[in-house]
């Protein structure tokens, strides 16, 4: 029986500034993201894992780096750009205020398989290569050996999407925050979702937002932040 953790980046610059990031090189975690990621060093222990995946993009290796730091010198990493962020075209960049009032919006909230964002990636090709990714998760997956997945909002969600059988129109349902932690088992008997959107946000707080569907993921806490 293999087990996956599923790690979204922590929050970023772009998070805290409201804009889509996207693919765009560069952006960092911001000092509550740095934070964040010295977290998980007591939140995942030293934990025995099989491999790391992350993201190619630069958000996702600061967030794990302190951990591999404390514990994970010996520990193959590997990047794979089939979780990478969506590239979002001429959206990259933007604030996801203007974003909202864009007729491509209601599309992406209702009908994501009809969505080709501009100059930029058809959502579900990014669907699919996430579903691609998962495969692999499952042929990899062995007896008690441990994988994790380092990657973005929105791949999150797919990948949960695949453990819980959701369809793409529905990922929506879905709320992944920045340093949230999920875990699924994955069996010959199918994968079972063990725990989802872990954080340290106190319950009160979360329970005292209205989420919005947005693009990425969501953001909780009381420094503000955007979606992505």
């Amino acid at each position: 029986m293999g087990t996956v953790i599923l790690i979204r980046h922590a929050r970023s610059v772009a998070n805290a500034e409201n804009i889509l990031a996207g693919q765009t090189p560069g952006v960092r975690l911001d000092p509550t993201g740095v934070a964040q990621s010295k977290e998980l060093i007591e939140t995942l222990g030293p934990l025995p894992l099989k491999r790391v995946f992350v993201s190619p993009l630069e958000r996702c290796s600061e967030t794990i780096a302190p951990w591999l730091a404390q514990y994970g010198s010996s520990v193959f990493v590997q990047s794979d750009s089939r979780i990478i962020e969506p590239d979002y075209g001429l959206w990259s960049g933007r604030k996801l205020e203007e974003l909202a009032l864009e007729p491509l919006w209601k599309q992406v909230q209702g009908d994501p398989e009809s969505v080709h964002f501009p100059s930029g990636e058809r959502f579900v090709d990014v669907w699919d290569r996430v579903a691609s990714f998962y495969q692999s998760l499952i042929d990899l997956a062995h007896e008690d050996e441990n994988f994790l997945v380092v990657s973005h909002g929105d791949i999150i969600k797919f990948l949960i999407a695949q453990v819980l059988k959701v369809d793409f129109r529905n990922f929506q349902s879905l709320v992944v925050e920045p340093a949230s932690i999920s875990v699924a088992q994955i069996s010959a008997d199918g994968p079972r979702l063990l725990q989802f959107n872990r954080t340290q946000q106190p319950l009160a707080e979360s329970l005292s937002r209205m989420v919005a569907k947005t693009l990425g993921g969501e953001v909780h806490n009381s420094s503000g932040g955007a979606k992505n």
